[in-house]
């Protein structure tokens, strides 16, 4: 949480003073972000907070020239796979590698 912090990676939505959803970038570029780390609380699920903040999300970075983004989601996760799509994402199939490299 405090790197996300100290880089502005990652936003709340808050709705009524409560917050309601979360996102976070576990990954950005000058053109690409990643996103991850999506969460809404269960009971305030299907309300759309999620699709909400991501997209709030890629707004802001959109005005820093990000043009790009990428996320995972499981097979089984129906609501996010439609919340996803609602927002202008597309599947690109199931196949994925993440390369992590060490820092110096």
């Amino acid at each position: 949480m405090e790197a996300h912090q100290a880089t502005a990676n990652h936003w709340v939505l808050v709705a009524e003073d409560q917050p309601v959803a979360y996102s976070a970038f576990s990954g950005r570029l000058p053109d690409v972000v990643q996103i991850g780390g999506v969460w809404t609380p269960p009971e305030l699920r299907g309300k759309g907070y999620a699709k909400c903040v991501v997209a709030g999300s890629l707004l802001e970075v959109r005005s820093q020239g990000v043009h790009r983004a990428i996320l995972f989601t499981s097979p089984e996760n129906l609501a996010a796979q439609a919340a996803y799509r609602g927002i202008g994402f597309h599947p690109t199939g199931e196949k994925f590698g993440l390369v992590l490299f060490k820092q110096d």
